[in-house]
């Protein structure tokens, strides 16, 4: 003996906008219309909501180079946020560093590879790490150079 599945749940209708087509108005109720007192307000015609699409943005002209002081200082809004953030540690930039290319590069693709790389701390943690594990010279070169970039004397 068959029996009938039971009828799925009616879904919520949805509902969408073309904002393509412009709203079309809607005739008239047919309702009646309570009588008015003297003196109270008529009521407006009803209001339409359209849906447009947002104008372009305004072209500005580019502006004047700044003098190098202006251009390196933070903007005013942003000044507060600059004066609070800190640099990353050395480790940190290091890492941070893999697709750099030259000695400094491969140096931070070795740091990447090798689980016993320190994970924060300075160069000197690295020198470090580099003296138990028998690091040879070019190593240590390498590691200069990157000192220097991230001091920013180079």
């Amino acid at each position: 003996m068959a029996t009938a599945a039971p009828a799925p749940p009616d879904r919520p209708q949805q509902l969408w906008l073309d904002v393509v087509r412009p709203i079309q108005p809607r005739p008239p109720r047919e309702r009646s219309v309570p009588a008015r007192r003297a003196g109270e307000p008529t009521a407006g015609p009803q209001m339409e909501l359209r849906m447009v699409a947002p104008s372009p943005a305004p072209i500005t002209p580019p502006r004047a180079a700044r003098s190098d002081a202006a251009a390196k200082a933070p903007h005013p809004a942003f000044r507060d946020v600059a004066m609070t953030m800190e640099r990353p540690c050395f480790v940190t930039w290091l890492l941070g560093q893999s697709k750099r290319g030259g000695t400094i590069g491969e140096l931070a693709k070795a740091a990447r590879a090798d689980p016993f790389f320190p994970r924060k701390g300075s160069a000197e943690a690295v020198r470090a790490h580099f003296g138990k594990a028998g690091a040879d010279g070019d190593a240590y070169a390498a590691l200069e150079d990157a000192e220097r970039v991230y001091d920013g004397t180079e």
